[in-house]
C-alpha cells in the first residue's frame, strides 16, 4: 500500500509542477523533439538572409554590381541611371524590370557593410550556376561600374579580385545572360 501511495504522489506532484510551469509562462510544447526539429530545420531553410539565398546569377551580379557602385559610398542618380541601363542592355531587360532588379537589389544589400567580407556566402548557392561567359560578363561589369565617376578604389578593387578568386576565372570577354 505505501507503494502506491507513493507513486500516487509522486504523480501528483508532476502533474502540479507541470501546472506551475505552464502558469508560468514555460510552454510544455517546447520539450516534444519531433517539433525542436522541424523548427530547426525551419529556422535553417528561411532564417537565412536573403540575400544569401541568391540562385540565379543575373540578381547575384546585379548585387555585384550595386555593391561595387555602393563602395564609394551613396550612389549618385547617374550611377542608378547607369546601373538600370547595364541592366536593360545586358540582361536584357525591359525598363521596368531593370528598375525592379536595381531596387531589389538595393533591398538586398541594404544591411550589408563590406560586401567583400560575405562573398563567398552569397556566391555559395549561386556559383555552379555560372557559365564562363557570365563569370567574364559580370567581372568587366563590375571593372566598368567601378571605373564611372572616378578611377576604381581600393575597395572596389578588392570586391572585383574576391569576386574573380570565388568564380574562378580571369577571363575578360564579355559574355551573354539569356
Amino acid at each position: 500500500m505505501h507503494i502506491v501511495i507513493g507513486v500516487l504522489s509522486a504523480v501528483a506532484g508532476l502533474i502540479w509542477a507541470m501546472v506551475a510551469l505552464q502558469r508560468s509562462g514555460f510552454d510544455l510544447t517546447a520539450l516534444n523533439p519531433f517539433l525542436w526539429h522541424r523548427r530547426n530545420q525551419w529556422k535553417k531553410k528561411y532564417g537565412e538572409k536573403p540575400i544569401y539565398t541568391l540562385g540565379d546569377p543575373m540578381d547575384v551580379a546585379a548585387v555585384l554590381l550595386l555593391g561595387t557602385a555602393k563602395c564609394e559610398g551613396e550612389i549618385s542618380t547617374e550611377q542608378k541611371r547607369e546601373l538600370a541601363d547595364i541592366f536593360q542592355k545586358e540582361f536584357h531587360l525591359g525598363r521596368d524590370e531593370a528598375s525592379d532588379l536595381l531596387l531589389a537589389s538595393a533591398h538586398l544589400i541594404r544591411n550589408e557593410i563590406y560586401l567583400v567580407d560575405n562573398l563567398d556566402k552569397i556566391l555559395e548557392k549561386s556559383r555552379p550556376r555560372f557559365t564562363e561567359d557570365q563569370v567574364a560578363s559580370v567581372l568587366s561589369l563590375m571593372r566598368r561600374v567601378a571605373n564611372l565617376d572616378s578611377a576604381m578604389n581600393e575597395e572596389q578593387r578588392k570586391l572585383v579580385q574576391a569576386t574573380e578568386n570565388h568564380l574562378g576565372t580571369s577571363s575578360k570577354q564579355q559574355g551573354t545572360w539569356r
